[in-house]
């Protein structure tokens, strides 16, 4: 949905230079694909790649930046990002969202470049203007930004994690409840958040830092902060384990529900606009054949 809200705000020269770019450079048909509803959009097909080969890539670590809960002034993100190299663990290469955008960018912008590596670049920044407004992309409780939590979501027979829940399960619920597809939703969000998109355009996008601190900002003040009861927030522990973080959010017996749905959907949907809104901007400053 991120990506049809920026295609919307593509010029036409940029939207045909994706659309060259990932038809011609199209991604392996063997690979296994998460998402099986993709809509019949280039770009939306290329939006969910990043999380099909982070594994074979090594760039898990690409995805969020952990900033702790209990960080709540702005500052240099150096801590919990590293610069981006080469794996030296055989699991990931070192980076966080922030810095991928620009590396990815940099590939992206510089037309010498081989045509296969600047479509991976692209797929690559579609992905990661998704993640990085997720407030759990940008905020960490010792639980890998909500993923090692346990919680009981509406009537579901298993608890499931926070971060599960604000990638997609509330988003799939208002599908659901709304009979809408993807396609028409993010076309009402479009609408809804135009005046948004007006403002943002005389704007500089190019600043994933900000970004960053922003979600991070709605993490504390929604995600976590409308929980009932809430979760603390503790200080960072590099020893602590995924499985007794969720067992201690699992005993304070945390259920979301109708009140919480109703009030983390509107920043939701706000986070998708902005996201689609930026990528667009963003795109559009890297693409036009105008400024080459």
């Amino acid at each position: 949905m991120v990506a049809l809200i920026a295609r919307a705000h593509l010029t036409p020269a940029v939207s045909a230079a994706v659309d060259d770019l990932l038809r011609a450079n199209p991604i392996n048909p063997a690979l296994t694909r998460f998402c099986q509803d993709r809509p019949n959009d280039p770009m939306a097909d290329a939006a969910t790649w990043a999380d099909d080969v982070k594994n074979q890539e090594k760039t898990g670590v690409w995805h969020y930046v952990d900033i702790p809960r209990t960080v709540q002034t702005m500052t240099s993100l150096d801590p919990w990002c590293p610069p981006i190299g080469p794996s030296v663990d055989g699991k990931n290469r070192p980076g966080c969202i922030t810095k991928a955008i620009d590396y990815e960018l940099g590939i992206l912008k510089d037309i010498s470049r081989p045509a296969g590596e600047r479509a991976s670049a692209l797929r690559y920044i579609v992905h990661f203007a998704g993640d990085i407004h997720q407030p759990l992309h940008d905020a960490d409780n010792n639980d890998q930004g909500g993923n090692c939590t346990g919680m009981q979501f509406f009537a579901e027979d298993r608890p499931t994690n926070l971060h599960s829940i604000w990638d997609y399960k509330l988003i799939e619920r208002k599908l659901d409840q709304d009979k809408l597809t993807q396609t028409a939703y993010a076309g009402a969000l479009n609408t809804r958040f135009a005046d948004k998109y007006a403002a943002l355009s005389v704007m500089k996008a190019d600043d994933p830092v900000a970004w960053a601190w922003e979600a991070h900002a709605l993490a504390e003040s929604t995600t976590y902060g409308k929980l009932e009861p809430r979760i603390p927030a503790a200080a960072p522990d590099p020893q602590s384990v995924c499985s007794a973080e969720r067992d201690k959010v699992q005993a304070l017996h945390i259920a979301v529900g109708d009140a919480y749905f109703a009030q983390a959907m509107p920043v939701i949907e706000e986070r998708l606009a902005m996201a689609g809104f930026r990528l667009a901007i963003l795109l559009n400053e890297t693409l036009n054949p105008a400024v080459r």
